[in-house]
């Protein structure tokens, strides 16, 4: 006899970890998602908008980033836009044990006080393959676009005072967010309507993430050093949902630049989630890069994942890589070693 329900203790029931970095950069990877305590980025661009103050030129650049997993493009789309059939949703049992896939482009604009950035296009997909005596499958898939403008100014200069300066920041944020999520068993592929096990959902939003941050004036052979505060996630989303929560919080970060005989030390800690992260170590978030002319390797951890990345340019062109290992973002699953790419264009 067929059964009809898939069994949910087997699936995950929550958006995977690697879903939840809103910055999907090779150097916010590559640094273990770190963005509080660090003024540039390794591609040049402002992640916290209290240090935008400290831009001193305007840049435009198109970026692309894409994880491993790029053949799952056609799977999370087929989802996505009901084209399903039971073809396909037979092959997804046949296939690897996890299936995952990131892809994002988007439009950064940066200048000293201002910066905007656009990414029409961010897909997320996941499945993965449970119990062969009983095949079922859970599956995320989910595609999002969002408008960001930050602004940020420094009322106190840090080169006017021994005692450093501090300057305030806000980023704004409106998303539009199309996915599914949930399990369903072989069973069910027979029987049921393939459009019908999955319906996507959508939902919308805005937030502010308002901060402040403190810089110092060059210290011992031109150290500096910098710390920041910030709220984020101050905003509504409709409809509510647990997946996408969307909770107000509060984050941290410290970080300095150690010029070497050769290169720039750039170490970086950020404290984030203070209220809902799940423990003290789940809070943390360490960086760490090492600036010579047009290279930037990166080493980064956090609770969920060790990883290396570097960063490198010639002219206008900027490219990346970033390898995560010991990724684990499924209660009782082994775990699971990435690889993305990233390419951008300044103008």
């Amino acid at each position: 006899q067929l059964a009809h329900s898939a069994p949910s203790e087997s699936a995950f029931t929550a958006v995977p970890s690697r879903f939840q970095t809103e910055t999907l950069t090779v150097g916010s990877r590559g640094l273990g998602e770190i963005c509080l305590g660090r003024n540039f980025m390794p591609d040049g661009t402002v992640c916290n908008p209290a240090f935008l103050g400290e831009q001193t030129e305007n840049t435009l650049m198109g970026r692309g980033f894409l994880g491993n997993g790029y053949t799952a493009i056609v799977s999370a789309h087929h989802f996505l836009f009901k084209t399903l059939s039971r073809d396909f949703l037979e092959s997804l049992f046949k296939n690897q044990q996890v299936t995952s896939l990131e892809a994002n482009t988007g439009l950064v604009f940066t200048g000293r006080y201002l910066s905007a950035s656009f990414s029409p296009y961010r897909l997320q997909y996941v499945s993965e393959v449970h119990n062969p005596n009983f095949p079922v499958v859970a599956v995320h898939a989910a595609l999002e676009r969002q408008l960001e403008i930050s602004g940020g100014f420094a009322p106190w200069d840090a080169r006017k005072d021994w005692r450093g300066g501090v300057s305030l920041g806000l980023k704004s944020r409106v998303f539009y967010r199309q996915y599914v999520h949930g399990s369903f068993s072989l069973a069910q592929v027979l029987i049921d309507d393939p459009n019908s096990l999955l319906p996507p959902q959508q939902q919308r939003g805005f937030s502010f993430n308002p901060g402040v941050a403190w810089n110092s004036r060059d210290i011992v052979r031109r150290a500096k050093f910098r710390a920041s505060l910030g709220l984020k996630n101050l905003g509504a989303s409709w409809p509510a949902n647990d997946l996408y929560p969307e909770n107000p919080d509060i984050e941290s970060g410290v970080g300095a630049e150690i010029p070497l005989s050769y290169g720039t030390l750039i170490p970086t800690l950020d404290f984030v989630d203070w209220f809902r992260g799940d423990t003290l170590l789940a809070r943390g978030r360490l960086g760490l890069s090492y600036r010579i002319g047009m290279l930037e390797p990166m080493i980064g951890v956090n609770a969920r994942a060790l990883t290396l990345g570097a960063q490198f340019g010639i002219s206008l062109v900027q490219g990346g890589i970033v390898y995560e290992m010991f990724r684990q973002d499924f209660s009782g699953r082994s775990a699971d070693n990435r690889i993305a790419t990233e390419l951008s264009i300044r103008i």
